[in-house]
């Protein structure tokens, strides 16, 4: 399959963002920079080419290249994270859009207009979304095809807590009748069912249709820009991120999210518990990833907080992970060697060609 994915991405230092806004994230580097990182990443383990194995042998360890997948991060020149994200500059590319910030992720579909006819499906998502579903392109395509070019899946979003309890929670508050009148037109069914692998599953239109992303195929995308809606950057619901991702495809598509028996047919994970933290019961918390605590208080009570954590954990400037793969390197080299004399001869010999001469 090929898969094109715009990201709208901002960033830009306020300390006096309100947390209640879109932008809110002005005052949150390190859990942008944690999130773009997580949802580039999972857009890689799942849909991603490159692939490897120890065992040169498993077929785990070719890579996809019927496959393919482009990714784009729309963003502000000099009002980004993405240096800090640590992907080689290969996973993904990068374009500035002369545009207010809020207003970047419409620029989404003007790519995808100037790439149209070269994918499968085309996807827009905000900068804090996690495909945790190697079917998840499969599933939107299959809805499409059974239900027609004007019918859209969209993912329930929820948040998961990963310290306190962990707990598994939907973020989609129920909008009121007037809230969702813009997406009740007369020619849409209330639901449909059709049949995923053998079971039945049911899908309705939502209490809340925005989930922060969407997906097209190449034939929605057609259908798409026929209409005088397709990039007219109307901001009139919500606001211009919301409205960009949720009134803009639904003027022309029917919007729906899965019902019975599974609710959890399609998601994504928002990332972190900004929304899922304020429905925790007495006695419980739904918490953020622990290391990104440990890493905002060190950035709130500076160095030395870091620095008291490195001294009680026996921390260092490598990374565990990096001092065990490094050690395990070097016992596979050195087994390798014991297991075949060709190859311990020619380490031996190149090693007395590159030593050093001494000095007459």
């Amino acid at each position: 399959m090929r898969i094109l994915v715009v990201i709208a991405h901002y960033f830009k230092h306020d300390s006096s963002a309100d947390l209640t806004s879109g932008l809110g994230s002005g005052r949150a580097p390190f859990a942008k920079i944690a999130a773009l990182n997580a949802q580039l990443v999972a857009l890689h383990r799942y849909f991603g080419p490159r692939r490897a194995s120890l065992d040169p042998d498993d077929p785990q360890g070719r890579g996809k290249p019927a496959d393919r997948l482009d990714i784009v991060v729309v963003t502000k020149r000099d009002a980004n994270l993405v240096d800090f994200i640590g992907l080689d500059a290969s996973a993904y590319t990068v374009e500035h859009a002369e545009v207010e910030p809020m207003m970047l992720a419409f620029e989404a579909q003007r790519i995808m207009r100037e790439r149209a006819g070269g994918y499968d499906l085309y996807a827009y998502m905000e900068d804090d979304l996690i495909v945790d579903d190697p079917a998840f392109f499969d599933k939107i395509a299959w809805f499409a095809q059974t239900f027609g070019p004007q019918a859209m899946l969209l993912p329930i979003r929820y948040e998961m807590g990963w310290t306190g309890t962990p707990a598994k929670v939907s973020i989609s508050v129920r909008l009121s009748r007037d809230g969702v009148a813009p997406f009740r037109r007369p020619e849409l069914a209330p639901s449909v069912t059709g049949t995923w692998n053998g079971r039945a599953q049911t899908f309705r239109l939502p209490g809340n249709p925005h989930a922060g992303c969407f997906a097209v195929t190449d034939a929605q995308l057609a259908l798409w820009m026929a209409r005088p809606s397709f990039y007219d950057r109307d901001a009139s619901w919500c606001d211009p991120l919301v409205s960009a991702a949720t009134l803009a495809p639904g003027k022309v598509f029917g919007l729906y999210m899965p019902a019975e028996p599974d609710p959890w047919f399609l998601e994504i994970e928002h990332y972190g518990t900004r929304y899922a933290s304020i429905v925790a019961p007495a006695g419980e918390r739904f918490g953020e990833p622990p290391l990104l605590a440990l890493v905002e208080a060190a950035g709130r009570d500076g160095p030395g907080a870091l620095a008291d954590i490195a001294a009680k954990t026996g921390m260092r400037g490598d990374t565990i992970n990096a001092l065990i793969a490094e050690a395990g390197e070097l016992r596979w080299r050195l087994g390798r060697l014991e297991r075949s004399r060709s190859t311990l001869f020619w380490a031996l010999l190149r090693a007395i060609v590159r030593r050093p001469r001494s000095p007459r």
